[in-house]
C-alpha cells in the first residue's frame, strides 16, 4: 500500500523549497540590473516602458509559458513540477509588485 502524504508537511515543505528556488534565481539575476531587472528588461522590450504595470504584464507573459506547458502536457508532464514551482514563485513576485504599486498610488494620492 502506498504511503499517504501528509498534506500540511508537504505544503510547508514546498514553501521552503520555493524560498530556496527564489533565492537561487534571485542570485542569478541580481547582478544584472538590481531588483526586478529581468521584468524591467522584458517590459521595455515588449511594452516600451518599465513601470510597475508593464513589469506586472511581463511577469504574466513569463508565467503563461508555464501555464501553456501545464495545458499541453497534463499532470504527468516530465517538467511539470518545475513549471508549477516557477508559477508559484511568480505569484509571490506579483504580490510584491502589487504592493509596490499600491504604495506608489497612496503616495500620489
Amino acid at each position: 500500500m502506498a504511503k499517504i502524504i501528509n498534506f500540511t508537511e508537504f505544503v510547508t515543505g514546498k514553501f521552503a523549497e520555493l524560498s530556496n528556488k527564489f533565492q537561487r534565481k534571485h542570485d542569478q539575476y541580481k547582478g544584472s540590473g538590481g531588483e526586478l531587472a529581468n521584468f524591467r528588461t522584458g517590459a521595455l522590450l515588449k511594452y516600451g516602458k518599465a513601470d510597475m504595470e508593464s513589469m506586472y504584464e511581463t511577469l504574466k507573459d513569463y508565467m503563461r509559458k508555464h501555464v501553456s506547458y501545464m495545458e499541453t502536457h497534463g499532470i504527468d508532464g516530465c517538467s511539470l513540477g518545475d513549471s508549477l514551482g516557477d508559477i508559484a514563485v511568480y505569484c509571490v513576485i506579483a504580490m510584491y509588485m502589487r504592493e509596490c504599486y499600491m504604495q506608489d498610488q497612496q503616495r500620489e494620492a
